[in-house]
């Protein structure tokens, strides 16, 4: 049931608008969801028919069970929601488009391979990647100028291959939804009509993260009526490397016909991380000024604390954690976030050593990304000279040998009664070329074999290892940066880590602690919903936007890391480290650290001019949480 009376005039003018366009910029914390909620059931109620948008599939099925339940049985319109995507989908196999959606990363690769992605600089990652970030600007094959470089003009030559292998087999991919989709509209009024007139009322959600060719189809949708109305947050924009255009929501709004709301208030947190956060963002002057205002008492101080390394800095948050879990404080209402996935490393070794149950949001096993499972079997291999790991080395980096080529070693070592490793040397190959290969395989072997005896830690056999077989140079080859998750920085932070162990067995055995408790983790997912497992959840910014949790420790505000070291949107890291800020409701602690991937880097600029308390977090239990008081006391070591 509809509960107009908790909204504040803000939320209420916003929810009441009829017709014509509106926009709403609603800040964390402001209560969007209900305003965009109440207001689609008012209208459905009254007989109007109802597109609401959302960005994720996630934020689709809650936007359905905050609507469906306030719509009585009698209801004259109806309520639409999807993510444009899944409209998209909709719409184009409506018009009788056969098709079929490519999904598996592996199919889409060797198509790239059949187009000769392999030969444009960057390779078929690359092709791949800049290729969907262009859809999302609203180019296509057809329509995309090259800017006359031989380079640009291989590129185009490439695309152009790729979606012709697509098309001739049928196949397209989510980006191509949304193309289509803006091509159709802009091509065949008819159908554009028809579509259109099946709602009366477009409501857009997360309009900040909208790229131009979903503006295009919200707008184009909504062009008969006007009745669109684009609910975001510009300052919670974080998917330029996507193609996101804060630009038309900024347009939309500042036109003639536009109503603006500003949903001011911030239920969620507590007074001085409103603060803080508001003086992070206005740190930002081309942004939208909106006056935030807290609903809810001063609270804790926001704290930050400075760190040796993210080893360091990991023990220190997590000796908090246990202390604040001991004071009745449970561990699913604290959160740890960070810029990168690399910083999930150390977090999730000293949490396991520890013994805190987590959980990871989207960012994956750290351990089984290739470059890193790759240099683990190096040091599998030097701990055990195990047959398995020696065969596992074949291809890292690529050496092209053949499967078969680790069976036929191991049937002719069966036989023999030997080791790989003792045989390896005296194997008789298939052919001259395989010969070469495992000869320089195994001198490689020997060189590493021979310099890691002088380790001091294990850190310095990593280090080995990826001059001595040139893991960089392997991985420069085809790098994706993919939320700047790149391959040589996630072997740089897993070097660093190592360094803290005095044996490459030391070192195994605290990966192993790790990948024990993700198999734990998994078992346990599998018993119970995830937001339902007693667990800290760690996440990037990222991942963790249109979240909340009691207490959050944002890690590694520094140089290079927050903003981070590639990119060239000042603004949008901002952006990242606000979202990060007001994910906290009771308590927010902020670290930096002096060292990151062999470098020393200092705290984030984005501190710079912020109110904190250095020196430690102080004391903080369950029953100060409930009744919102300062929290004095205790060092955090």
């Amino acid at each position: 049931m509809a509960n107009w009376n908790s909204l504040n005039a803000n939320q209420r003018a916003a929810a009441m608008h009829d017709s014509g366009p509106a926009a709403v910029f609603a800040g964390p914390g402001s209560g969007k969801t209900r305003v965009v909620a109440l207001r689609a059931a008012r209208l459905a109620e009254q007989g109007a028919r109802i597109l609401v948008t959302t960005f994720t599939n996630d934020a689709t099925e809650e936007m359905r069970t905050r609507i469906f339940p306030m719509l009585p049985k009698s209801c004259r319109g109806e309520a639409t929601i999807s993510t444009l995507h899944s409209l998209c989908l909709t719409i184009l196999k409506g018009q009788g488009t056969k098709f079929t959606l490519l999904t598996d990363e592996a199919q889409r690769k060797g198509l790239a391979e059949m187009a000769q992605a392999h030969d444009i600089e960057g390779g078929s990652s690359f092709f791949l990647m800049r290729s969907s970030f262009l859809k999302n600007t609203g180019e296509s094959s057809l329509t995309y100028k090259h800017d006359g470089s031989y380079e640009d003009k291989e590129f185009l030559s490439v695309w152009k291959r790729y979606e012709k292998a697509k098309l001739e087999r049928g196949l397209k991919e989510f980006d191509d939804l949304l193309i289509d989709a803006m091509h159709l509209f802009a091509t065949n009024e008819p159908a554009r009509q028809m579509w259109a007139e099946k709602f009366t009322h477009i409501m857009v959600d997360e309009s900040q993260d909208m790229n131009k060719p979903q503006y295009a189809i919200a707008l184009a949708l909504g062009r008969l009526h006007h009745n669109v109305m684009l609910v975001g947050d510009p300052d919670q924009s974080l998917y330029a490397f996507r193609g996101a255009d804060t630009e038309t929501f900024r347009a939309f709004a500042k036109h003639r016909s536009t109503k603006v709301y500003e949903l001011k208030e911030n239920y969620r947190s507590s007074s001085s991380i409103v603060k803080l956060a508001d003086s992070l963002i206005r740190q930002d002057e081309n942004r939208h000024p909106i006056v935030f205002l807290p609903t809810r008492e001063e609270g804790a101080q926001v704290r930050w604390n400075l760190f040796v390394d993210a080893d360091v800095e990991a023990l220190a948050v997590g000796d908090e954690i246990l202390r604040l879990h001991e004071s009745g404080i449970k561990f699913h209402d604290i959160a740890v976030l960070f810029r990168v996935n690399a910083q999930a490393e150390a977090l999730e070794r000293n949490f396991a050593a520890l013994g805190i149950p987590y959980i990871t949001k989207n960012s994956g096993d750290f351990y089984s990304r290739k470059e890193v499972a790759g240099t683990l079997a190096y040091l599998e291999f030097f701990n055990s000279y195990a047959d398995e790991w020696l065969v596992s080395l074949f291809n890292v980096p690529n050496r092209k040998l053949n499967k078969s080529v680790g069976a036929e070693l191991a049937r002719v070592c069966s036989v023999l009664g030997k080791t790989m490793w003792e045989h390896l040397p005296n194997f008789n190959a298939p052919d001259p070329k395989t010969y070469r290969t495992l000869r320089s395989l195994y001198r490689d072997l020997l060189a590493i074999e021979e310099r890691i005896q002088r380790i001091d830690n294990a850190g310095e056999a990593i280090k080995i290892i990826r001059q001595v077989v040139e893991i960089d140079a392997w991985l420069r080859m085809d790098e994706v940066d993919s939320k700047d998750n790149d391959r040589i920085q996630n072997v740089q932070q897993m070097q660093d880590a190592a360094s803290h162990y005095k044996t490459i067995g030391e070192y195994l055995f605290a990966v192993r602690k790790v990948r024990e408790e993700a198999e734990r983790r998994k078992a346990e997912a599998k018993k119970k919903r995830k937001e339902e497992l007693e667990a800290v959840t760690l996440c990037t910014g990222h991942s963790a936007k249109g979240l909340e949790w009691d207490i959050v420790f944002a890690t590694g505000w520094s140089e290079g890391i927050l903003p981070h070291r590639k990119s060239e949107d000042l603004a949008e890291e901002r952006r990242i480290a606000y979202v990060i800020a007001t994910r906290a409701r009771d308590l927010l602690s902020i670290s930096s650290i002096q060292n990151w991937n062999s470098s020393t880097v200092s705290p984030s600029q984005f501190l710079t001019g912020l109110n904190l308390s250095g020196g430690g977090l102080e004391s903080f239990s369950a029953t100060e949480k409930r009744e919102e008081q300062p929290v004095f006391g205790g060092l955090f070591i």
